[in-house]
């Protein structure tokens, strides 16, 4: 034999020998513990009662009678609460000589049993449209740690049954769906998931509970199918889970008289199901509990006591709920002692059931839980995000044969939304209007004719009507909870109009609405289930769900796969690998900023991998505190114009071939020729590096020279407007038109700084917008909006908003006292562009951190968003990147400063490639390439006046940025 041989050998006995002793270790505690009961004690280890979970002292006294009396072998809890099941846990523990063993029916987690307490994962059946079955398994790693933190041992799922029967009462959504290879796949994903963590899963309802009309709770279903149907059917995901290690099954009440033809017999008591069947046939050696045999399926045909000794001969390991344990313990002895029951086999179940419990660690006895540690397990923020994967993953687009969704184009059509069945306006309404310009309406699902007419006139004025369909039922003898009325509403509707179709409930009520052209399943109307839909209806999200059913002309597997458009989406900070709690600390420390008097108000946007995961306001319009700061509200954003409306023109016209950075200054403003710019490039123009000087300060010739009282001239300034006095400088003050003329003159002449190197500097942008109007015959304003904000689907973007943004919704930037004598609310706080009409390449843009988000998230695209190419890849790589001799400039961008001796622009956890910019009114604009990151922080510090100094002390904005970055859970910071 060679070495490599004798090694090889020598490993597999080692591993061999290890098994060995643990299986010994096992077989030695499950004989000493079996060995040390009487016959009373080994039986009541085949009983698993109900619990409740609430603090009702008289159920709690009989939950420990039962414990002490009959030594049970498990508990089955139900509702309450999870912080008091962690507590009942502890105390029957403690009562218990050999370990419990708990359970619960947690389908879709615990929130099957503590609704409104856990995290609400979503059922079955919306779980069977994933086509990534790993996601399942992490559904089932999760359902373990909700298990273990609330000390559970045995998960009552997954539902293994085929629903190939729309009218099932019982199962219908919470099964995978009707498709044999996908329940078995998803079953055996969430199994493997749970089983790997530690947590026993138990497949139901053997050996198949999927196509009944009967609910076995109340009466006892039949199947009437032939065994070759049955096995090649019914029987599959079981014989797959069997093969492939499920530790527990759950046999169900139905009667099937292909495999127990006689009368009313149900399947939990029949041997040829599960000695036979299930034991000897499909060769599973792991534990089988009963369905609750306090159900009428069983109840209706067989007493309690008979029944649970039936259950026993069957073969079941363990009796669930039965409603009365002396009877049942009394009649188990009598069948064992007439030899009707095997002893043998009674024991084979007690070591079964004691074998788990080893399994599951209980030999070292019950590991006292904390309560109050539960809800942070339960609801931690990873819980929610893998709940948006599962949702993102399932819902379903069954058809569009128009090919609008996702929608490309958000200002081109006029759309409008109706919820139906909703007295409220919903969160699938709030998010689509996120996106789009939308009429919001809602109807009740019981509409009379007048308000039919009413609703179909108003909505005869719009191109495109979204129709969402609330407060369903998952019943075909409710009518799935759609009214007549609606049906008939939509029937007009669907001629009238181009509609889409969402329905937030069961697939299965496609059959009311036939064949249409945009039909889109969201198996549920939870808040997150409505947010994400919108989301994908509008491109931030993609289609990936298949229809888990088959309805009508709707067959199973039926789905169109549609990728998003890489717009912004919406999303927890886990889902992207932030922390939550990390964010957090935002809160205190805007409270600081607010309370210190540094700003008071401000917006701040979080978005990484394309995900806005933090978007909060704070504060107010001004200290008075009379408005408070909403995301819809636009702020001044100062320099953030030199690159959210110069440097993209720039960028665009470059791409267009009318313009290269390169190119002379004076090539497109023919004034530069006989100037000491002529010489002058783009480029190191607005990389800073051309020698202008800082800045003009125009106005102070153009006011009085009262430093106290400072006013505007009359011989520069009028009231009204007129062909002589043209440029509104702020609200009912006009400058005379001639001035601009005056503005250009003196910086075509200004000097140059004679030292070479870096120096901020205004005048650089003045001179892109006159480049930029020379060449396109259009201000910045316009050739930006048209170029960037208006395909982009901004709304609230632009220059003097005041003309087309009400004022309650722009927000002041200060108490001008020194020039315009006045609060300044939609005219640019800068005085220089404020004297060219609010229009300037170096400030005049009003946006709010939503509609800044995009733009900067446009440019960690590539250039590309919302399906739209707006630059090329190599243009916005070179505008981003640094200038050749700048430690800090890109052109026009701002990057991180890398000469740790000069001024930190930003924080020091930011990449060297974050780009962006500052903001004289207390912006802050950066994308980072490296970490997929876009941080917006818009406020106006100089409310009430510019001179304060606080914000800029205490840095609030990079120790924002700080914050954001420490939150960064997955990546490695310098």
């Amino acid at each position: 034999m060679t070495l490599r041989k004798l090694l090889f050998v020598l490993i597999i006995m080692a591993i061999n020998a290890d098994l060995s002793g643990q299986v010994d270790k096992k077989a030695q505690w499950v004989d000493s513990i079996y060995n040390a009961m009487n016959e009373d004690q080994r039986l009541g280890q085949l009983f698993m009662m109900r619990a409740f979970s609430y603090t009702d002292q008289k159920h709690i006294d009989q939950v420990k009678s039962l414990i002490q009396k009959y030594q049970i072998g498990g508990l089955c809890f139900f509702q309450g609460s999870p912080e008091n099941q962690a507590l009942l846990v502890n105390t029957y523990q403690s009562l218990s000589r050999i370990p419990l063993l708990t359970a619960i029916d947690g389908e879709w987690g615990l929130s099957m049993r503590f609704k409104g307490s856990v995290t609400d994962f979503p059922r079955q059946l919306m779980l069977g449209a994933i086509q990534d079955d790993n996601l399942i398994y992490e559904f089932g790693k999760e359902v373990a740690m909700q298990c273990k933190a609330t000390g559970i041992h045995v998960n009552f799922a997954p539902v293994a049954d085929v629903n190939n029967n729309p009218d099932n009462p019982v199962i219908n959504d919470r099964s995978f769906g009707e498709d044999i290879y996908n329940v078995a796949a998803k079953s055996f994903a969430y199994m493997k998931g749970m089983q790997d963590y530690g947590i026993v899963a138990c497949a139901k309802h053997f050996p198949g509970h999927g196509d009944t009309g009967v609910d076995s709770h109340y009466d006892l279903p039949v199947i009437k199918h032939n065994t070759a149907r049955l096995d090649s059917l019914e029987l599959m995901p079981f014989k797959v889970l069997s093969d492939q290690g499920v530790k527990s099954m759950m046999v169900a009440h139905l009667h099937m008289p292909a495999y127990d033809d006689r009368p009313n017999r149900p399947t939990t008591l029949s041997r040829n199901v599960i000695t036979e069947l299930l034991r000897k046939k499909l060769g599973f050696n792991g534990v089988v509990f009963t369905d609750a045999m306090e159900m009428k399926g069983v109840l209706n045909h067989f007493p309690t006591g008979e029944a649970e000794a039936e259950a026993l001969l069957a073969g079941n390991d363990m009796i669930v709920l039965t409603m009365d344990i002396d009877k049942s313990m009394k009649k188990i002895k009598e069948y064992i002692n007439s030899g009707k029951i095997n002893k043998n086999q009674v024991t084979e179940s007690v070591k079964r059931i004691l074998a788990m419990k080893y399994e599951l660690g209980l030999s070292r006895g019950h590991q006292p839980l904390n309560p109050a540690l539960v809800d942070e397990v339960l609801n931690r923020p990873e819980s929610i995000a893998l709940k948006s994967r599962l949702t993102r993953a399932a819902i379903t687009l069954v058809n569009d044969t128009l090919g609008a969704l996702p929608v490309q184009q958000l200002n081109d059509s006029r759309y409008a939304t109706l919820s139906i069945g909703k007295s409220e306006y919903t969160p699938f309404q709030e998010r689509i209007s996120d996106y789009l310009t939308t009429m919001n309406l809602k109807a009740h699902k019981d509409m009379d004719s007048k308000r039919r007419s009413r609703l179909l006139k108003e909505l005869k004025k719009y191109d495109q009507v979204i129709v969402s369909i609330h407060d369903m039922s998952k019943l075909r003898s409710k009518g799935y909870g759609v009214s007549d009325s609606t049906l008939q509403f939509l029937d007009v509707l669907y001629k009238q109009n181009k509609v889409t179709t969402v329905l937030f409930g069961s697939p299965y009520a496609l059959e009311k609405w036939g064949y249409r052209d945009q039909m889109i399943v969201a198996y549920n109307e939870d808040p997150l289930t409505q947010d994400i839909t919108a989301q994908a209806i509008c491109g931030a999200t993609p289609f990936r769900g298949r229809l888990p059913v088959s309805v009508g002309s709707y067959k199973y597997g039926q789905g169109e796969d549609r990728e998003d458009l890489a717009r912004l989406g919406y999303d927890i900070p886990e889902s992207v690998g932030m922390s939550s709690a990390t964010l957090a600390s935002i809160d205190t420390l805007m409270a600081e900023m607010i309370s210190d008097r540094a700003a008071p108000g401000c917006q701040i946007l979080v978005a990484k991998d394309g995900k806005i995961v933090f978007d909060k306001s704070y504060g107010y319009f001004t200290y008075a505190k009379k408005r408070k700061v909403t995301p819809r509200d636009i702020y001044d954003v100062a320099s953030v114009t030199k690159i959210l409306a110069s440097t993209l023109s720039m960028m665009k016209l470059q791409d267009e071939g009318k313009v290269n950075v390169k190119d002379r200054v004076s090539k497109y403003i023919t004034q530069l020729d006989t100037t000491n710019k002529k010489e002058m490039t783009f480029e190191e123009m607005m990389a800073h590096h051309a020698r202008l000087i800082g800045w003009i300060p125009f106005y102070v010739q153009t006011i009085t020279d009262n430093k106290r009282n400072p006013r505007p001239l009359p011989e520069y300034y009028r009231r009204t407007g007129s062909g002589k006095y043209s440029i509104p400088v702020a609200k009912n003050l006009y400058l005379r038109t001639d001035y601009r003329d005056s503005i250009w003159s003196k910086i075509y002449s200004s000097k140059l700084r004679e030292r070479e190197g870096y120096r901020y500097s205004d005048l650089a942008f003045y001179l892109v917008h006159n480049a930029i109007n020379n060449i396109t015959g259009k201000g910045v304003d316009e050739y930006a909006t048209e170029s960037f904000y208006k395909p982009l689907g901004l709304k609230r973007t632009g220059f003097n908003p005041h003309k087309t943004i009400k004022l309650n919704n722009i927000i002041p930037s200060e108490e001008d006292v020194y020039f315009r004598r006045q609060r300044l609310t939609g005219y640019v706080h800068d005085m220089g562009a404020a004297m060219l009409g609010g229009v300037s390449g170096h400030a005049g843009l009003f946006s709010n951190s939503r509609e800044i988000a995009i733009m900067m998230q446009m440019l960690l695209n590539g250039g590309h968003y919302g399906g739209k190419k707006f630059l090329n890849q190599e243009t916005v790589k070179q505008f981003t990147s640094r200038y050749r001799i700048s430690t800090r400039r890109g052109i026009g961008f701002d990057m991180k400063e890398l000469n740790p001796d000069r001024s930190q622009n930003m924080s020091s956890l930011a990449s060297d490639q974050t780009f962006g910019h500052l903001g004289f009114t207390g912006t802050a604009v950066f994308a980072d390439p490296e970490h997929n990151l876009v941080y917006v922080f818009l406020s106006n510090r100089t409310y009430p006046r510019m001179e304060n100094t606080r914000f800029i002390r205490d840095e609030y904005r990079p120790r924002v940025q700080s914050i954001v970055y420490k939150s960064l859970l997955r990546e490695t910071l310098p």
